[in-house]
Formats: C-alpha cells, sequence, structure tokens
C-alpha cells in the first residue's frame, strides 16, 4: 500500500480540495489528475461528469481500486434526489457500481475476510484479517457517511503489524444505510457489542475514524471488552465546533433557533441554506444518514447529541486522543483531554502543518497518524 505525504491546493473550493486531498493521501489517484480535476470541477455537476469518465477510464484500463475510488468520488457530491437517464437513483447506482469494483479488487486478498452480521432488519458488514498469534485485536469503523472499502488499507496496515483486525459499518454507513436503510442513532454501543458479541472479542483496541471520534468512546463508555480507544480524531461536539466556525454573532442565533423549533424564522433561514448548494448538500446527507431528521431545525439539533461530554468521565479505559491543528473540532482539544477524568490513562497528539497532518484525520500524513496509533497501542500491551 502507499500513503503520500503532502496537503496541496488542487481547488479553490475548501470542501472538494478536503475531499481532493484524500484521494491523494490513500495513493490511488496521482497529483497531475487531481490538480487537472479540481481545476475543471467548479461544481457538483462538473465534479460528477469528471470522476464519471475518470471511472470509465480506469475501468477500461483494468485499474479496479482505481475505478472504484473515482465512481466513489462522483457518488460522494451527488445530491439524493438525483436521477439518471432512466429515471434512477443516481446515487444508488454510482454507489453498486463503486461496490462492485471495491468487490472485484479486494476480492483478490486472500487473506481478506468478509462477513454480514445479522443486525435489526438488515446487517453489519464486516471486512477481517485474522493472522497466527495476533500480538492484540484492533476494531475500526468510521464515521459520517464512510465506506468501509475507503479504509481497507488502514486495516490491512495493522494486519501487517501482526494485530487481530476487524472493520465494520453501522448505522448510517455503506451498506448498512444504502442496502438495508438502517440510519444513525447516537447509541454505537449496539452495533459495535454486536460485532464483538458475534466474534467473541475480549481486550479490544478500539479506532473511530472522523465521527468515529465521538461513536467509538460512546461504545466504550458501555462495553468494557474495549480497552483501548482512539479518538481519530476528537469530536467532543459537533454542533459547537460547526457553529463556532459561523463566528460568535452567527452561533447565537443558531443556538436560539435550534430551542424554538416553532419559529416561524425557520421557513427564511432554511430557504437562506439550501440557496447554499454546499449546504443544500449537505443536509441533505444529514436527512439520509440520521434517523428521523428531515429539516435543518432537526438536524442541527440532531447533531447536539454527537458530543463527548457526558459520556468522557464514564470511560475507565486507555485513551488516545489525536487532533491537527488546523481542524475545526481542535478547539476542543484540551477539553477533551481534561474530560477523561477516570480514564486508566490519557495521551494526546497535536498534529501540524510541519508535519503535513494538521488537517482533519490527518489527511496529508496519513502514515504518520497510523504509525502513531501503532505505537500507543504497542506502549499499552505491552508489546
Amino acid at each position: 500500500m502507499r500513503f503520500n505525504v503532502g496537503f496541496y491546493d488542487f481547488s479553490t473550493d475548501v470542501g472538494m480540495n478536503f475531499q481532493l486531498n484524500r484521494f491523494y493521501s490513500t495513493g490511488v489517484l496521482d497529483y497531475e489528475e487531481l490538480m487537472e480535476i479540481g481545476r475543471k470541477a467548479v461544481d457538483f455537476k462538473t465534479w460528477i461528469s469528471l470522476f464519471t469518465e475518470a471511472g470509465k477510464k480506469a475501468e477500461t484500463e483494468g485499474n479496479l481500486k482505481k475505478a472504484a475510488q473515482c465512481y466513489r468520488a462522483a457518488q460522494f457530491y451527488t445530491m439524493n434526489d438525483a436521477k439518471d437517464e432512466h429515471g434512477e437513483s443516481l446515487k444508488k447506482n454510482l454507489y453498486e457500481k463503486c461496490m462492485s469494483l471495491y468487490d472485484a479488487y479486494y476480492g483478490t486478498f486472500e487473506q481478506l475476510k468478509y462477513k454480514r452480521i445479522p443486525y435489526h432488519n438488515g446487517y453489519l458488514p464486516v471486512y477481517y484479517i485474522k493472522p497466527e498469534n495476533p500480538r492484540s485485536i484492533v476494531v475500526l469503523h468510521g464515521g459520517y457517511d464512510s465506506f468501509v472499502q475507503e479504509f481497507l488499507d488502514f486495516l490491512l496496515y495493522f494486519a501487517e503489524q501482526g494485530y487481530e483486525t476487524y472493520f465494520f459499518e453501522g448505522p448510517g454507513q455503506g451498506e448498512v444505510l444504502m442496502r438495508c436503510g438502517i440510519q444513525m442513532t447516537p447509541e454505537w454501543e449496539h452495533c459495535t457489542s454486536a460485532v464483538l458479541d458475534h466474534f467473541n472479542l475480549e481486550d479490544v483496541t478500539l479506532i473511530g475514524i472522523s465521527l468515529g471520534g465521538y461513536l467509538a468512546p460512546r461504545a466504550a463508555a458501555y462495553d468494557q471488552r474495549i480497552q483501548r480507544v482512539v479518538m481519530y480524531d476528537l469530536i467532543y461536539d459537533f454542533y459547537g465546533s460547526i457553529t463556532h466556525k459561523m463566528g460568535e454573532k452567527k452561533a447565537r442565533f443558531f443556538d436560539y433557533m435550534t430551542a424554538h423549533p416553532r419559529n416561524i424564522l425557520w421557513k427564511w433561514l432554511e430557504k437562506k441554506l439550501n440557496e447554499n448548494i454546499f449546504l443544500h448538500w449537505l443536509l441533505g446527507q444529514g436527512y439520509a444518514i440520521y434517523e428521523n431528521v428531515h429539516t435543518p431545525c432537526e438536524y442541527f439539533n440532531c447533531i447536539k447529541q454527537y458530543n463527548t461530554r457526558e459520556i468522557s468521565p464514564m470511560l475507565t479505559q486507555d485513551v488516545l486522543v489525536l487532533a491537527g491543528t488546523g481542524d475545526l473540532y481542535t478547539i476542543y482539544y484540551e477539553d477533551q483531554l481534561k474530560a477523561l477524568t477516570n480514564a486508566r490513562s490519557v495521551t494526546g497528539r497535536l498534529f501540524t502543518e510541519a508535519e503535513c497532518a494538521d488537517h482533519h484525520c490527518q489527511i496529508g500524513n496519513l502514515k504518520l497518524a497510523l504509525e502513531t496509533i501503532e505505537g500507543w497501542i504497542e506502549s499499552k500491551t505491552n508489546g
């Protein structure tokens, strides 16, 4: 596997630029082609078209992993109500396209196993590798709208270091959402415990990626089979981090509005939010991912639940908190460390721009983040 180092200005749009750097960091797409796409992708429509064409080209060339990532990139910014030329869901069709290619690529890895665990009215997909005489057990999961396939190189990394490694999707993620229709709720302990139960796992290190920085500690607070937990990165206050970025005046306004869901101003505010194509897409993602969320007011009140204020004192395990100096969630870094009052040990790691790792989830230097996590696990399990 290849992880590239560096965070570049592929696009003038902050959101698109982060996604393009994500594809660069994982080593799937090259610098030159990302520069070309970033220069041309002025809106979601051109983004989807460019990545769809790149996917077709890679597929023709037999580069299955690259083709899958391109179709996933196109699917990422596709609106949930978008239709293809046959009147079918474009987002769903792009999802199935990228999944078939991911399956074809990772199906060649003999040591990599896949299993579906029955869960509610669907299942939880789990990829795993069980080496002989493993050093210890590592379980990973993603966050807000992640696909497990985008992180399978993480699973392979820990397996190569000698760990028995599992990566699962839970409610609101990947197959669980797209094929089973199960949406996300804050109670992440239920799906995590289902995975631990099925494989009879004990003495586990749980790594939560992105929004997993809330989900993983939430699970650990209620399941002592998890003995080490990694917030990769921290999500101390999802709502607070987003409104803080708006500025103090707008943050106070949103605090007031979310406390008054019947306020007539919501009609005006919803119209204003939907006029911004990025916010319209973001809200649409939230409506699809979260359970019982259909309006901006419900969305912002929903994400208030995703905070570790209440659960942090419940953690009695070893805890690793990762953050980047350029990440919006890092405003709560010190608060998160101080809130872990009953943890067996607390370790913090603040990554910097000089390390090309200051962005969310250390996009720009993924290998450094993985090495940091692996070294910490080794230190807490006596090697």
